[in-house]
């Protein structure tokens, strides 16, 4: 009768490798915001050595920001406008793609979010990017072409309401449709009032 040994390690090549510790942090951030999870444990789910890990991110922070800029390329690959279009169904793209995301992945984007309560400045610069693209993205779409200061500041202050109300939307208070129509129409709103004051 043979001994049972241990599993063999996979062996992966750098970069797949890199994408697996990645992944494996993208998901235990559903249960925990990222300056708390653990990279023991990281290392063991991806059956190898802490040294190891550390060949691949270099310092904990380093792994920290690798988790959350992909969590934030996933985010932007969905909130994204249709080439062709009006503006407003342009913009639609963009919410529908958001609040979709964020609905489907609640757990882990307000796990996301708690990240930046670590105060970690390149995690918070992380999302200050994200939310700099996005507000680019609502701007171009809704046919802004040269947007003042006061542009992106209703824009971003529009972006932080629709990601509370589609964390915090559930069926019996409005549907995902009316979720959408309501802010996109809200940001219409918002955009006609700037076209009144430059007549």
């Amino acid at each position: 009768m043979t001994a049972t040994s241990a599993p063999a390690r996979v062996r992966l090549k750098p970069e797949e490798r890199r994408t697996q510790l990645i992944n494996i942090g993208l998901r235990l951030l559903t249960s925990r915001p990222i300056h708390e999870m653990s990279i023991d444990e990281v290392a063991a789910e991806a059956g190898i050595s802490r040294g190891l890990l550390f060949h691949y991110f270099p310092t904990k922070r380093d792994y920290y920001v690798a988790v959350v800029q992909a969590a934030g390329r996933r985010l932007l690959l969905h909130a994204k406008a249709p080439e062709e279009g009006a503006p407003a169904e342009r913009v639609r793209g963009i919410v529908d793609g958001f609040v979709s995301f964020v609905q489907r992945r609640k757990d882990n984007y307000v796990a996301l979010v708690r990240a930046g309560a670590g105060g970690d400045e390149l995690v918070l610069e992380v999302f200050e990017d994200n939310r700099r693209i996005l507000t680019d993205r609502v701007l171009e779409a809704a046919g802004v072409p040269d947007p003042t200061p006061l542009h992106r500041l209703a824009v971003r202050g529009w972006l932080a309401m629709a990601e509370e109300m589609a964390i915090g939307a559930t069926d019996d208070v409005v549907t995902t449709a009316d979720l959408i129509d309501l802010l996109v129409g809200n940001l219409e709103l918002v955009m006609d009032r700037f076209a009144d004051r430059d007549r």
